[in-house]
């Protein structure tokens, strides 16, 4: 899964990836993991942040510039 989502964006945490996504590749996203995940034991979360929330983002130690445009945390 890890794999998948590092195709998409940008892994923060061990299981935290920022992504900035098209429409389509938000599908395309949600449709990898859905084949890879137990839908009985994986959880998957897509949270949405606006470009004010992306902005709001703060960060303690190594920093890396956030793109503000179409950015879902997913974890």
């Amino acid at each position: 899964m890890a794999t998948a989502c590092e195709d998409f964006g940008t892994r923060k945490q061990y299981s935290v990836f920022l992504c900035r996504l098209s429409a389509t590749d938000f599908v395309r996203l949600q449709a990898r993991l859905y084949d890879l995940i137990n839908l009985q034991e994986d959880e998957v979360l897509f949270i949405p942040l606006c470009g004010k929330c992306v902005f709001g983002i703060e960060a303690m130690g190594r920093h890396e510039a956030v793109d503000a445009k179409d950015v879902v945390i997913v974890t």
